[in-house]
């Protein structure tokens, strides 16, 4: 007896619920966080958690290979996809993933306590120029009654990535109607997101209004019919570019209609102005969510305008003014708002200007001076790029033999490069560009596999794409679960730092290794920070020179850190996740921070005032005086 399609579509839903049991299961296995080695979580995730991937990758690609398959069910996949893949560490871990999230959750209790911002403030003064995503959260915080955001922050990764989704269908859907391109699409954007800027940020925030943006202009205000050949000689100077131009952008809108099932009749009433009242209210939309991100984000703003700029001057986008209204919203809100940023910061970022090699190799660690695993971790995270960058080249030039140019795709995903050559964002710019450009260049990887409605029907797509699919898989678990050992902090260790962060007076100095532990999430403005590690002053690795007379004599190091900075009382923390960052990225060497306890506790300077499995608060001994007049003198260990 035959199998008919409503028991196939029975059987891919009950290959979802297995998927799901199996990592539930996996979940309440007993997972031991503390055996963690440098691959990060992936060391101890069980069997059963691979199993349920599996499983999930399977049905996924068997049930968009079926043609009666409903788009709901292979949305249900992708939506357990990112649960698995994103609720795994904020389940096990119960507290806050990564250091600088806790710091985002200080500027929410810094609003709470003081009712606004200070855009003048010393540290941390950039979230108080761009306070849009605190601000919100604030109000979220206050009106349901939290004492502090991290209630519910550690629930930022599911949570952006969902909304993600929605996103990224509504840009798909405006570059093709065949649904099997669209749901692979975000399924291999989610297999090759594996930065990690889908947290509690509010990067993350922006990102989804950026993606909304996008799917509005591409959606209703996409231009079919392109200018003539007059329009473009008035601002082409030569002819021959005018004729190249033209017949770039003339033959991507004449795919469009076989793109999307359009007809002529429907053609023109695309192509006709929208009623006045649906027009506004489509650019209202858009200029309210960009001045959500030109007043919540630095870099956001700037890849926006790049995108829509690359839509309009391609006429791909019919408002034509709308890059420059992106334009003067940013520059009001910088000239207006920032201001106390631009002064202290312009410098570096002129400096940076034009320096496309530095600001792209400062995103990449030095291999050769890091820990075994990280090593492979890192390697692994460029291949994984490389891949998906590949496989949207190959998935291009065959959505191009079947007759399609996707000319807006094509420039959504070159649009952020330019960004290399303007700054190097703290060493993430090339993580940023990537990230901006991935749900274009999953598109053409989906494209790969389904290049047109017509194409991969035989049971070999299938297979291919679960053997893609796997191994981009397997290259996501090392490449976003290879530094959790660093971005997990225990139970233990965030007691240590409510316990300094509650008690410590105002004007102390809170003395670190290398800053990877939960701080900054209450009263940070009152405490003065230093860490072992870094220079204060440029944000870099201390000198070799500086790292000797460290390993030598610890306490003396300690003290003329002290010695240096004026201080209502000292303390000094040391925890785990503090260890594995210095261990992992050859900071320090292994069982450094050991030594440094011991040396600290033999000194006679220094009493410890809280301590426990993970972690250790030591303060300065006695009154401190004079500020920072205090300096312990010690001998070596």
């Amino acid at each position: 007896m035959p199998v008919t399609g409503l028991q196939k579509t029975l059987f891919s839903f009950l290959a979802v619920v297995c998927a799901a049991g199996l990592w539930i299961i996996s979940l309440r296995s007993g997972i031991d966080l503390g055996r963690m080695n440098d691959l990060g979580l992936i060391s101890v995730l069980p069997l059963t958690f691979y199993l349920a991937l599996g499983v999930l990758t399977v049905s996924f690609f068997l049930a968009i290979h079926r043609p009666s398959t409903p788009i709901p069910l292979l949305l249900l996949h992708v939506v357990v996809l990112i649960a698995i893949i994103h609720a795994t560490p904020t389940i096990l871990y119960g507290t806050l993933r990564y250091s600088w999230a806790w710091k985002h959750v200080g500027i929410v209790d810094y609003i709470l306590r003081h009712g606004s911002v200070d855009p003048s403030i010393s540290f941390l003064n950039a979230y108080h120029n761009w306070p849009g995503f605190f601000a919100l959260n604030a109000f979220i915080t206050n009106v349901a009654g939290f004492k502090s955001a991290l209630t519910y922050a550690a629930w930022g990764p599911p949570f952006f990535n969902l909304l993600d989704l929605g996103g990224l269908l509504l840009i798909f859907n405006s570059f093709t109607r065949d649904y099997r391109q669209v749901c692979l699409g975000a399924w291999f954007f989610y297999v090759t997101n594996w930065v990690g800027q889908d947290y509690f940020s509010p990067q993350a925030t922006t990102y989804f209004l950026n993606l909304v943006i996008l799917g509005v202009c591409l959606t209703w205000f996409r231009v079919i019919e392109t200018p003539s050949l007059s329009v473009f000689k008035r601002w082409l100077v030569f002819d021959r570019a005018a004729h190249l131009f033209h017949r770039l952008v003339f033959d991507d809108a004449a795919h469009v209609f076989n793109r999307l099932a359009i007809s002529t009749e429907q053609s023109e009433a695309l192509n006709s102005a929208p009623r006045p009242a649906r027009r506004g209210g489509l650019l209202l939309i858009i200029i309210l969510m960009f001045a959500v991100i030109a007043s919540t984000h630095q870099l956001t703003p700037f890849m926006t305008i790049l995108e829509v700029l690359g839509l309009v001057v391609f006429q791909r986008c019919r408002v034509r003014n709308l890059p420059l209204l992106l334009a003067v919203i940013t520059v009001t809100w910088i000239v207006n708002m920032a201001v106390a940023f631009l002064n202290g910061n312009l410098y570096w970022i002129v400096q940076s200007i034009g320096h496309l090699d530095a600001n792209a190799n400062s995103t990449l660690i030095n291999v050769n001076k890091v820990s075994w695993g990280l090593h492979m971790v890192a390697l692994v995270g460029r291949v994984l790029t490389a891949s998906a960058m590949g496989l949207a080249v190959l998935g291009f030039i065959r959505r191009l033999r079947h007759g399609y140019w996707d000319l807006p795709c094509v420039l959504l995903a070159l649009a952020p490069i330019p960004m290399l050559a303007a700054n190097s964002y703290g060493g993430e710019m090339l993580f940023r560009v990537y990230f901006f450009a991935l749900p274009f260049l999953a598109f053409f990887a989906a494209s790969l596999i389904y290049p047109s409605e017509g194409a991969g029907r035989t049971w070999r797509t299938p297979a291919m794409a679960i053997v893609i699919s796997g191994g981009l898989l397997v290259g996501f678990c090392f490449a976003y679960y290879g530094k959790e050992r660093m971005n997990y902090f225990s139970k233990q260790e965030v007691a240590a730092s409510q316990y300094l962060f509650s008690t410590a007076p105002t004007g102390a100095l809170l003395i670190d290794v290398d800053g990877d532990y939960p701080w900054a999430f209450k009263n940070y403005e009152r405490f003065n920070y230093r860490s072992l590690v870094f220079d204060q002053e440029s944000g870099t690795q201390i000198t070799r020179r500086q790292r000797a007379s460290l390993l030598s004599n610890p306490v003396a190091f300690v003290s003329g850190i002290i010695g240096a900075t004026p201080h209502s009382a000292a303390y000094v923390i040391f925890t785990r996740s503090q260890a594995a960052m210095s261990e992992e990225n050859g900071y320090l060497p292994s069982g450094s921070l050991g030594v440094f306890e011991q040396d600290l506790k033999q000194s006679g300077h220094f009493t410890i005032t809280f301590a426990n499995s993970d972690a250790t608060v030591f303060i300065l001994r006695g009154p401190n005086k004079g500020g920072g007049q205090r300096t312990v003198q010690s001998g070596g260990h």
